[in-house]
């Protein structure tokens, strides 16, 4: 799609923002519709030959006037002039005697951008990041065939922009982006409304727990993108097996649950069970390849089971995890004697209060890379347990487990804590000093003496500040921005920076972000995976490294992979990259001999 510039004869191809998941494919079709109408407010017009004077006087007589187009006889747009400029021309010594004669047209700003009155508003965003930001001070010209009728605001296209964003970061924090079902946040209300509308019809519901079997295998030997393309092609024949009134959802990874409400008899919720048994059995075509898989189901029922939301996804999940100790590809429905598992999580939640006395817990460390210069100028610090049983264990496995039983707050000060000591012994090792990000939960944020906190870990180690980086996710970020604000500030104060991770997939708002005192933006690897391919990661991308540049704030991508994913995120003048394209993330001593390897590669 196509749109021109009149005047400046500019032209904008905007690529097609159609998506393969069917929540951002509604959006992105509402929005390709509005255009400039929308924004559209009429400005009377000054004809060139006007005389400068007599501008002024407009200006002088309209103090709600900031800036009005100037046309020519025919009425057609030729340039700007600003209350700003004009009164900064005649407040000068002798300006009246010299300019009093001239007509506007001989002082005038002669670039201005002139959009048709179809332009959409995608495309008018654009074009004002391809012409320069003051262009949003100034606003936008528009024409019908080739006449003035009025002007866009930059204000109210911001004011478009954001609520547009609002509504994309509003199906991104609700929907899973890979598959389209509803996420775990959505999910949760969803059970809550289950609950209470079956306490009111007195109608039972089935909460079912449904987890792929053997995934990671099959993710780890066939790969992401055959990986993904499961769970797409998995989620599909799980709603296949449910009424338009159930809920079919995705908590992450390859974690499904299903509403089944409204029953008539409670073993109906086994018949669907075993319905969806039978369809996840049969062979499915990925990416020209038959494969079978199976899945494990564990069923709890409102109210037999349980009649809060917190106590159904328990039972519901202790069910499922009895199918996969006793073979898998299967389904229960919970019985008391699952309480057993209770007790096994109670066992691991006693070795995770121990793991940081025995040494248990370590950091390992992924590269930050400047592709402009091609060097090293950060790591992230990523937190492992080297469980005495289950091996290494990723945070995945074990961080929501440390949040439930208040243990984040004291693992995450030791990951600062050993984050800062690392920094300090390759230092004294001659490294040169990197910027070393490190992520925060929400818990640990939100308390109190946060700042303080981490103020006296960088005192007693002795490391410098301006090389420690604080990740912060989105959605914590936005859930108290005042208090955000609040404590982002004394951590600047200390000379700390900050960082967003997984940009993107939370809910912000502009006006706020423009608030926060942000050093970078992390683009989510969601967006970042087979971009090359999927248009409207393409599209999001862009609008996040636009975001990014206007507010002067600095973006790195993380999860970059290969070199297509690569070569895509540079085109997008997003040159800071993340991810198994370099190395996948290292202990602290192998990461030292990498990083020797590059300094002696040069």
């Amino acid at each position: 799609m196509k749109s021109s510039t009149h005047g400046a004869k500019k032209k904008i191809v905007l690529l097609d923002p159609a998506s393969s998941h069917k929540f951002v494919d509604v959006f992105y079709n509402q929005n390709q519709m509005v255009t400039v109408q929308k924004i559209l407010q009429y400005i009377e017009p000054i004809p060139i030959e006007l005389r400068c004077l007599d501008v002024l006087n407009i200006f002088i007589d309209n103090t709600s006037l900031l800036i009005a187009p100037i046309v020519d006889e025919q009425h057609k747009p030729v340039g700007l002039i600003d209350r700003g400029r004009l009164t900064e021309i005649f407040f000068k010594p002798y300006a009246r005697d010299l300019h009093h004669k001239k007509c506007i047209g001989e002082i005038m700003t002669t670039d201005p951008v002139i959009v048709d009155i179809n332009t959409s508003i995608d495309d008018l965003a654009n074009i004002t990041i391809n012409a320069g930001m003051r262009h949003m001070a100034h606003g936008f010209i528009v024409v019908e065939n080739t006449l003035y009728v009025g002007m866009a605001t930059g204000h109210r296209l911001l004011e478009e922009i954001t609520h547009r964003k609002q509504q994309e970061l509003y199906a991104l924090a609700h929907y899973d982006q890979l598959t389209g079902v509803p996420n775990r946040l959505l999910f949760k209300d969803r059970l809550m409304q289950a609950c209470q509308q079956a306490k009111r019809s007195k109608k039972p519901f089935a909460l079912v727990f449904v987890d792929l079997d053997r995934f990671k295998y099959i993710n780890d030997t066939l790969g992401h993108s055959f990986g993904d393309q499961l769970l797409i092609n998995f989620a599909h024949r799980l709603s296949a097996c449910v009424r338009e009134s159930d809920t079919v959802a995705r908590l992450g990874g390859d974690e499904f649950v299903v509403i089944l409400q409204n029953l008539s008899e409670a073993v109906h919720a086994e018949k669907v069970a075993a319905t969806m048994i039978d369809k996840i059995r049969q062979p499915m075509m990925i990416l020209g390849r038959e494969v079978n898989i199976t899945a494990s189901l564990g069923v709890a029922l409102y109210p037999d089971h349980d009649d809060t939301v917190d106590g159904l996804i328990r039972k519901a999940d202790a069910a499922m995890y009895v199918v996969k100790e006793k073979g898998r590809n299967g389904f229960l429905v919970f019985n008391e004697s699952f309480d057993q598992n209770l007790s096994e999580r109670n066992t691991f939640v006693t070795e995770l209060k121990k793991a940081i006395v025995r040494q248990e817990l370590a950091l390992f460390y992924q590269p930050q890379i400047d592709t402009t210069t091609n060097q090293v100028v950060g790591v992230e610090a990523l937190l492992r347990w080297y469980h005495p049983k289950q091996g290494l264990l990723l945070p995945g496995k074990f961080i929501s487990v440390a949040e439930d039983v208040g243990l984040i707050v004291t693992i995450g000060e030791w990951v600062i804590s050993e984050a800062c000591r690392q920094q300090v012994e390759w230092r004294d090792q001659g490294l040169p000093p990197l910027r070393i990000a490190i992520n925060v939960s929400a818990i640990q944020f939100r308390q109190q003496d946060f700042s303080w906190r981490v103020q006296q870990i960088i005192y007693e180690y002795g490391v410098d500040p301006n090389y420690i980086e604080l990740e912060l996710t989105e959605t914590m970020v936005m859930a108290n921005p005042l208090q955000t604000v609040s404590t982002m500030s004394e951590l600047k104060a200390i000379g700390i920076k900050i960082a967003i991770d997984d940009f993107g997939t939370g809910h912000s708002s502009l006006s706020y972000l423009s608030q926060f005192p942000l050093d970078r933006i992390k683009i989510d690897q969601s967006f970042v995976r087979n971009i090359q391919n999927v248009k409207a990661n393409n599209v999001i991308v862009k609008a996040i490294v636009a975001i990014g540049q206007s507010l002067g704030i600095g973006l790195i991508a993380e999860g970059v992979e290969t070199e297509a994913e690569l070569a895509c995120i540079k085109s997008h003048n997003c040159h800071e990259i993340q991810g198994f394209y370099f190395t996948k993330p290292l202990p602290a001593h192998k990461f030292k001999d990498w990083l020797l390897q590059v300094f002696k590669a040069g």
